[in-house]
């Protein structure tokens, strides 16, 4: 893996040094070669080896921003560059217990519009259901969720495709997954 991740760094360098959003991959001799290959090994192995480089790099930006965020909680807000750097503790808000607010909203709401006019605030326009949830909820009502789904949702399909792995070691990984071998596809 040395030499690969060799490979790896060099042509993260030069891709770093070109000055446009479109990276030209053949920029080394191993792009080069990694733009060309039809072998998925091969292109599985450079993506781990670039994986291991975007965590480490990824740490390192971490433990670099957190050692600026106490110097600028100590020190004061600083300009370096094009970018000024300021502290603030960040915070998410949580429900205390969701089965009172949803109560409470339901008792100071005049009639079932005013009630759906509230939820529609609360809950954003670009809310989505979790599907779990409303497949569950369309079960118990004895309604097909398949029905209910196509009903109320549709899947909007990213242009790019999304490539998903699955860790055979994991204990949520299918069945089917966990019985391929090394270079076995499913049928």
């Amino acid at each position: 893996m040395n030499n690969n991740l060799d490979n790896i760094l060099s042509l993260t360098k030069e891709i770093s040094y070109q000055e446009t959003d479109d990276f030209d991959i053949t920029v080394t001799e191993y792009g080069e070669k990694l733009s060309k290959t039809n072998d998925i090994e091969s292109l599985w192995i450079a993506r781990n080896t670039s994986s291991t480089v975007k965590n480490v790099s990824s740490n390192i930006k971490t433990f670099n921003d957190q050692n600026i965020a106490r110097n600028i909680d100590k020190n004061g807000p600083i300009r370096l560059g094009d970018e000024v750097f300021v502290f603030n503790k960040s915070y998410s808000w949580k429900v205390h217990n969701l089965r009172k607010l949803l109560e409470w909203l339901i008792a100071k709401s005049d009639d079932n519009d005013q009630l759906i006019d509230s939820l529609l605030s609360i809950l954003g326009t670009t809310f989505v259901p979790k599907l779990k949830g409303l497949d569950a909820f369309s079960k118990f009502k004895n309604i097909n969720p398949e029905m209910i789904r196509d009903t109320f949702l549709y899947k909007e399909w990213k242009e790019k495709a999304e490539l998903k792995s699955i860790n055979t070691n994991s204990l949520s990984a299918p069945k089917w997954a966990k019985e391929l071998n090394h270079k076995e596809r499913k049928r």
